[in-house]
C-alpha cells in the first residue's frame, strides 16, 4: 500500500442513480435505478403522446414498450385517450356498464353511482301474519 493509498471504504465499486442517488450495485448496467428508468421513460411517452395523434400500439413500438404496459398508465389515469371532435375516443370500456371511456376502469356515470350513498334495505313487517311461529309437528 503506498502512501497517498487510504484504506479501502464497503462501498467502492459501487454507484449510485442519477435521479435519486440510490446505491446501484457494480454490476448493474444502467446508470439509473428502475424505478427512475421508468418515470423518464414515461416522461417522454407523456410529451410524444402529447405532440402526436398516436395509439398505445405507437407508443409502445416507438418506445419498445409492451403494450400492456402503456395500458397500465391508462388504467392508472396516468395518460388518456385524446377525443377527436365527432367521434368517441377508441380504447377501455367501463368495467361496469361497457361504455368507451378515455381512463381508469369506470365511466363518470358510474363513478358518480358508485360513490353515491346506497339505499338501505329494511325489512318492516306490514302485520301479524309476517312474526316467527313455531310449527307443530303433531299435527302431521
Amino acid at each position: 500500500m503506498s502512501r497517498g493509498d487510504g484504506p479501502k471504504s464497503f462501498f467502492d465499486g459501487y454507484k449510485y442513480c442519477k435521479g435519486c442517488h440510490v446505491l446501484l450495485a457494480p454490476e448493474y448496467e444502467f446508470d439509473m435505478c428502475p424505478t427512475c428508468i421508468e418515470q423518464e421513460t414515461f416522461k417522454l411517452v407523456r410529451d410524444y403522446i402529447r405532440s402526436n395523434e398516436v395509439t398505445e400500439y405507437d407508443v409502445a413500438e416507438r418506445f419498445d414498450l409492451p403494450v400492456s404496459r402503456v395500458k397500465a398508465w391508462i388504467k392508472e389515469g396516468r395518460i388518456q385517450y385524446k377525443e377527436r371532435e365527432g367521434q368517441k375516443a377508441l380504447g377501455q370500456r367501463c368495467a361496469r356498464c361497457g361504455d368507451l371511456i378515455v381512463s381508469g376502469d369506470f365511466c363518470p356515470k358510474c363513478i358518480t353511482f358508485l360513490r353515491a350513498p346506497k339505499a338501505r334495505l329494511v325489512y318492516t313487517p306490514d302485520d301479524e301474519t309476517d312474526k316467527m311461529r313455531y310449527l307443530n309437528n303433531d299435527d302431521k
